[in-house]
Formats: structure tokens, C-alpha cells, sequence
């Protein structure tokens, strides 16, 4: 019987790792926790560009790679977050936009992702993920997150859980 736990145990173990991807987290437990103010949150937000984020305003700044970027402005041209919430991308590798008029930044350095304070992914890459700033202006939550076009009702759950 031991024998059969142990076998297992080491076949999940090998599907868990397999599944990371360059993108993720080094510490799987800091990826997409699903609870605000983790660590030294919540911080001020340092501006992304002018007005974002703005005071009274919630706002998620997403952190992209340029292939993600056209997945990622499709996924949002149906993402309805609620009132008083402000959106931008932050695109860390060559320039781009988004057609439905949503806010793109180049940011080729990573810095607004270093001043985030997103984590630097496996890979050693510039951050792919996005950070949840209240209406009072503090980051409450942020994450790596490399399939956030694909997980919108995970950010909605994040921004209805700040005021």
C-alpha cells in the first residue's frame, strides 16, 4: 500500500512542476493567492500615465509581453468591470495598442512593473501579470498571472473586493 502512495504522490509531483511555465511565479503560493494585501500591501500606486490611477477611481494595470497584448485587448473588449474602474496595459516589449481605445504604456525597461512590484517570473523576464489599486490610490493586490486573458472574472473578483 505504501508503495502505491508513494508512486502517486510522485506522479502528482511531476504533473504539478510540469505544468509551471516560464511565466509563473517562482513560488507557487505568491501566484494568483485570491486574498488582498498580501506581504507589505497595500502601497501607493505610482502613476501609469496621466490619470491612471486616478483618485476615486479604482483601477487594474495589466503587465503584458507583445504577443499577449492582441489576446489580451480582444478579451477586454468584452470585460464590463464595473463603475469608477480604470483600465490600462502595460506592454514591456515593443509598442502596440489596443483598438477599443483602452490605454496601452510602453514600458521596454519593466520599470512601472519594478515600481508595481510584480515579481520577476521563471524565465528572468519582465512581470506578466496585473495589480488591483483602490480608490484611494494603494496597490491592494498583485500577481504574475500569463493566462489573465483568459481568467477576466478572476481580476472582476479582485476589483469588486476594493473600494
Amino acid at each position: 500500500m505504501w508503495l502505491v502512495v508513494a508512486v502517486t504522490t510522485g506522479v502528482l509531483l511531476a504533473l504539478s512542476r510540469a505544468a509551471t511555465g516560464p511565466l509563473d511565479d517562482p513560488d507557487p503560493a505568491r501566484q494568483r493567492p485570491g486574498y488582498l494585501d498580501d506581504g507589505a500591501l497595500p502601497v501607493p500606486a505610482p502613476e501609469v500615465t496621466g490619470g491612471i490611477p486616478a483618485p476615486g477611481r479604482r483601477a487594474v494595470v495589466f503587465f503584458v509581453r507583445a504577443g499577449q497584448l492582441g489576446p489580451l485587448c480582444q478579451a477586454l473588449s468584452g470585460f464590463r468591470p464595473g463603475p469608477v474602474v480604470d483600465m490600462a496595459v502595460v506592454l514591456q516589449e515593443g509598442g502596440g495598442r489596443c483598438p477599443q481605445g483602452i490605454t496601452v504604456v510602453d514600458d521596454r525597461e519593466a520599470e512601472l512593473a519594478e515600481r508595481y512590484g510584480l515579481p520577476t517570473p521563471r524565465d528572468g523576464g519582465p512581470p506578466v501579470g496585473y495589480a488591483v489599486v483602490d480608490a484611494a490610490g494603494h496597490i491592494r493586490y498583485r500577481t504574475l498571472d500569463p493566462e489573465v486573458a483568459s481568467l477576466l472574472g478572476e481580476v472582476s473578483t479582485m476589483l469588486r473586493a476594493v473600494s
